[in-house]
């Protein structure tokens, strides 16, 4: 082979359970980091089976309204995060994304050791375990709806043999059945998000092969083949993108020479052109990105070297602000941004514990959605027609005692 996969993969980490970015990537690969990760796209509407969710508890007091002429970041409701039943998994296994699809919606994640687990439910309070045989060596961390209401999920193929260097793509109906993509030669590396624009084009960012390099794939028929879009980024690593700005965004972070939150902008998914750094960048990575109902771009992102998290704003892609946090990000990360019919919600980590916030100005300010969940992480979240189904993980112990993390899935309820 010409080149050999990176030696570490960049990795975002717990506050405890620590992947080292100088480890060998065997097992793990960007699924267990993503797993792991306590720190997009825009993701669909609700669905039109959306859930039954636990009533929210009465609103909280009111905050200072911010001095501007952007819209007044009001209280966040108070809410309560409500267990679905869940089928058994395996220790270290965690859901990373859940999208409609098939009865009513389709969860995607990790299995714990080399492959994927897929579960779906009616109406997202019960969930059944529905995945296929073959399953055990694709790491898929990432699922959109399509337009023609297909689902897609993307990942790394082969987890098992690393040497392969594949991306996977895989394509279903029913959240059932799933077809592999065909990528031939294009298809290395690893997938880690992918975006549907309105024309039917996909663009989809992650890590190639070679020293820590970045790329891009997009796909003109519905992600059935796809094609390597753009020169290979070097000393760089995508995480997510999105439709907004002059076309896509997409974010990670790159060498400048010391790691540094990064930005790349398109307007048509073939051409891609780096964002100058901005005020706050230094030493960050941008893990999710979103457009707000207004336009307005939103990054969430943390320290490479873990330990904090931030949110930057945007109106072009380009140019970049810090957004306030009531209480701030110290030990603290948001994974996951999703638009909700209350505003934007992230969710991730306040310690140990899974935790939300809640932006009612597109992003401008953000306060803490509920309390933490304690011994639980959250890495993505669907809206329902009143509420939230957030998925993640539990994790109990310690590292002097051994973690046990497993596959969960909760339900809130958002009030108006």
């Amino acid at each position: 082979m010409t080149h050999a996969m990176p030696a570490a993969y960049p990795m975002p980490r717990a506050p405890d359970l620590r992947i080292l970015r100088g480890m060998k990537l065997r097992l793990p690969l960007v699924a267990l980091a993503l797993v792991l990760l306590v720190a997009c796209t825009g993701l669909p509407g609700p669905s039109a089976n959306s859930p039954t969710l636990p009533p929210a508890s009465d609103p909280s007091a009111t905050t200072d309204a911010e001095p501007s002429e952007r819209p007044t970041q009001s209280a966040p409701p108070a809410v309560a995060w409500a267990p679905a039943s869940v089928p058994a998994s395996e220790m270290n296994s965690a859901m990373t994304s859940v999208v409609p699809g098939g009865d009513g919606l389709v969860a995607v994640g990790f299995d714990g050791a080399f492959g994927s687990i897929v579960w779906t439910s009616t109406d997202g309070s019960a969930w059944r375990d529905v995945t296929p045989d073959g399953f055990q060596s694709y790491g898929l961390v990432s699922t959109i709806e399509l337009a023609d209401s297909t689902l897609l999920a993307v990942g790394r193929g082969d987890t098992i043999n690393v040497e392969a260097e594949s991306a996977a793509g895989f394509r279903s109906e029913d959240g059932l059945i799933w077809f592999q993509v065909d990528g031939g030669a294009n298809m290395r590396g690893q997938i880690l998000d992918v975006v549907e624009d309105g024309g039917g084009i996909l663009i989809a960012v992650g890590g190639v092969p070679g020293g820590d390099s970045a790329g891009f794939w997009r796909s003109t028929d519905a992600g059935e083949t796809w094609q390597r879009s753009g020169a290979d980024i070097p000393q760089a690593f995508l995480w997510a993108v999105t439709e907004g700005g002059p076309g896509f965004v997409a974010v990670g972070w790159r060498r400048t020479p010391t790691p540094s939150a990064a930005v790349w902008t398109s307007t048509d998914g073939v051409t891609w052109e780096a964002a100058a750094d901005p005020e706050g960048f230094s030493g960050f990575e941008g893990i999710d990105v979103v457009a707000a109902p207004n336009g307005t771009l939103v990054m969430a992102g943390g320290l490479v070297a873990g330990g904090e998290g931030r949110i930057w704003t945007s109106t072009n892609g380009v140019d970049w602000s810090i957004a306030e946090v009531e209480g701030g990000l110290m030990k603290a990360g948001i994974r996951s941004l999703v638009v909700t019919p209350i505003g934007l919600v992230g969710v991730g980590h306040r310690n140990m514990d899974g935790a939300a916030w809640l932006s009612t100005d597109d992003g401008a300010s953000w306060a803490p959605l509920g309390e933490p969940l304690p011994d639980a992480y959250f890495t993505n979240a669907f809206p329902a027609d009143d509420g939230l189904i957030i998925v993640g993980g539990t994790q109990t112990g310690t590292l002097e005692t051994g973690i046990d993390g497993r596959a969960a899935v909760w339900l809130t309820t958002l009030g108006d």
